[in-house]
């Protein structure tokens, strides 16, 4: 339990985000027309699906990395923390592209689409975890 808490103390934010963005990868890879057939299909029109699951699968894959890595030594260096500030760069990057999305169909419906402040916010969230990172020099 010790261990867990270790892992999960002040980083709960990135560890759901990395879940949700490798589950959504998976599901994107076995049905690509997830995207095309919900309120993405904006994103679909300009990236293809099954490059979308891969930068998903990519980026939640070196965040978890960074995540289990936070706090230890590599040849002298905590590399984690440096791949936990790039990753959610990363992700406000793609998360500004969803939220982007859902505004365009906001604008071309008449009203603003009820996902538009749950991306904008997972935006802030992550700049808020890489300025924290760099900020503080720390694993926290």
């Amino acid at each position: 339990m010790r261990l867990l808490s270790y892992y999960l103390e002040g980083r709960r934010f990135e560890w759901l985000i990395t879940i949700a963005m490798l589950w959504l990868a998976v599901a994107t890879f076995v049905s690509p027309q997830i995207l095309r057939a919900s309120a993405f299909q904006w994103i679909a029109l300009v990236i293809s699906p099954w490059f979308t699951a891969c930068c998903l699968f990519a980026i939640g894959w070196a965040r978890l990395v960074g995540l289990l890595l936070n706090g230890h030594q590599v040849r002298g260096r905590r590399v984690g923390p440096m791949i936990r500030a790039v990753t959610a760069a990363a992700c406000a990057v793609m998360w500004v592209q969803f939220d982007l999305a859902l505004i365009q169909l906001s604008i071309s419906q008449g009203f603003m689409s009820p996902g538009v402040p749950f991306w904008s916010m997972f935006v802030l969230g992550e700049l808020d975890v890489a300025y924290r990172v760099v900020a503080n020099g720390r694993t926290s």
